[in-house]
């Protein structure tokens, strides 16, 4: 018995660690990727959080925000808009109905 408890108490502070030790930071993640145009947006990468930001702060209709959405954002994860935008998970699934 005294030996499983050992093995417990050791299995319980190595598993945690085990994230520590991942030095590949998930590039897709870090950056977000912002764009206006459809060319600009075909640069973004799948799973990379994105960011439709019209040019000189215009604000934009409901109706470009959901084509936008439709277009561009994985329904996978939550999206987000407003007039000044939309942010979302990037998907490439769906570009080529875009141009």
């Amino acid at each position: 018995m005294h030996i499983l408890a050992r093995l417990s108490l050791l299995c319980a502070t190595t598993l945690p660690l085990a994230a520590c030790f991942n030095d590949e930071p998930n590039e897709v993640q870090s950056k977000i990727c912002i764009y206006n145009t459809d060319p600009q947006a075909e640069r973004c990468k799948a799973g990379q959080m994105a960011w439709f930001r019209p040019d000189d702060g215009q604000l934009i209709s409901e109706q470009m925000a959901l084509s936008v959405a439709a277009a561009y954002c994985d329904f996978d994860h939550p999206v987000m808009h407003n007039r000044a935008g939309v942010v979302c998970v990037f998907t490439d699934q769906r570009l080529s109905s875009v141009q």
